[in-house]
């Protein structure tokens, strides 16, 4: 039988797996041949069998009463002659080290791309992959794993959620019936009244105005909506396109020229050639971002130094410097952390300010000459938390 100590990341060679029992997964001891052609350990074969009233190959289940299995001797002698040459391969190489199926050579490398071990021989089937050395692949795999679990993991809280749904409504259309018979009216209608009626101009009339001021509470107005188009296959957006934040995995989106990639960039989905506009983002305890406004122009298809010369007029956070993005950068003392910035942009002045929304103090100001089309940018950068374009309040002016 197989011992139970193998070591379980051992990768058998091919010939090792032609000459394993598919019942113990070990080395063919006493070899025995069924009629059906299916080899398999003496012992594991009784084994098998002993519990059975009626006698079947452990592999296809053909019916094997009567039969007398045939010892294999040929398959015997290869297996002992494999177990030899292992054995002195052992000695050679260390009891312990793997070694390659196809070369026989410890491996010493491991393929990012491919995810394989790889020994010095093999490194002419991996070209242009990038190899780095054993002990380096572990953690690399760990981390592969440990991204796929939470996707896992999120996905099956997502089918529980949908199973408890789907188990409400199907209660409910079993009731239904007995709901709708219990809502029923059986008394006696009631007595018609004189001067009941309800005053109608009062309920009805202008009755879409009326509507529309209590549905105010309940309409959210963004005064910028993300761009799609835009968005870097690395961020995840919103449903109602108002926040942002890191994608676990590369999202598959068109390569249009709008796009930002590489750079973990979001634009908004208007830009402004003349007023004044406003809008305030909520940062809260993100780590590192970076909001403003950038021309129409701006470089969507390599990495490039956000900058005032490069069509960015910017303010950022990171490690926990605050600082207008400027040549060289230019560090914001600030009072307290801000949960929320706003920007605004007055394009006849040519003036793009920022300000603390929590105690109203201004953080920054650029003063500059805007030739083109300005739009909002967003960078989150690979972070989990999300930066998040807060309504703007409506109000109505009666006359």
């Amino acid at each position: 039988m197989a011992d139970s100590d193998e070591d379980i990341t051992d990768r058998p060679s091919l010939l090792e797996s032609d000459l394993t029992c598919p019942v113990c997964k070990d080395i063919f001891r006493e070899p025995v041949l069924l009629s059906c052609s299916h080899s398999f350990c003496q012992e594991c074969l009784e084994g098998s069998w002993k519990n059975q009233s009626k006698r079947q190959c452990p592999m296809c289940r053909k019916c094997c009463d009567g039969e007398t299995p045939i010892p294999n001797r040929a398959l015997k002698n290869t297996c002992v002659s494999y177990k030899k040459e292992r054995n002195w391969r052992g000695q050679g190489t260390g009891a312990d080290e793997v070694i390659c199926g196809f070369h026989q050579r410890p491996f010493q490398l491991f393929c990012i791309k491919d995810e394989d071990p790889v020994c010095v021989e093999c490194v002419t089937l991996h070209p242009g992959h990038e190899l780095v050395p054993i002990e380096q692949g572990v953690p690399f795999c760990k981390d592969e794993l440990n991204m796929k679990i939470k996707i896992l993991e999120s996905k099956q809280d997502s089918f529980k959620r949908m199973k408890k749904r789907y188990k409400d409504t199907i209660i409910f259309i079993e009731n239904f019936q007995r709901l709708k018979r219990r809502a029923q009216w059986t008394g006696d209608e009631p007595k018609r009244v004189q001067g009941a009626l309800i005053n109608m101009s009062l309920h009805v009339g202008a009755l879409g105005y009326k509507v529309w001021e209590k549905m105010l509470s309940h309409v959210t107005c963004l005064p910028v909506i993300l761009d799609p188009n835009t968005v870097s296959p690395w961020l995840s957006i919103s449903s109602d396109f108002s926040s942002v934040q890191q994608s676990l995995e590369r999202q598959t989106f068109p390569d249009n020229p709008e796009r930002f990639d590489p750079c973990v960039f979001v634009l908004g989905s208007e830009g402004f050639s003349s007023g004044r506009h406003r809008w305030e983002v909520r940062v809260a305890d993100h780590p590192k971002w970076i909001l403003g406004v950038c021309k129409e122009s701006v470089v969507r298809k390599r990495k490039f130094t956000v900058t005032t010369k490069a069509g960015v007029w910017t303010i950022g956070l990171s490690k926990g410097v605050y600082s207008a993005l400027t040549t060289p950068r230019t560090e914001l003392t600030l009072e307290r952390r801000p949960e929320t910035i706003r920007v605004k942009v007055n394009i006849e002045k040519g003036e793009v300010s920022f300000w603390d929304t929590g105690n109203n103090k201004h953080l920054c100001t650029y003063n500059d000459k805007f030739n083109e089309k300005l739009f909002p940018i967003f960078g989150p950068g690979l972070q989990s938390t999300p930066i998040t374009i807060l309504p703007a309040k409506v109000t109505i002016h009666k006359q």
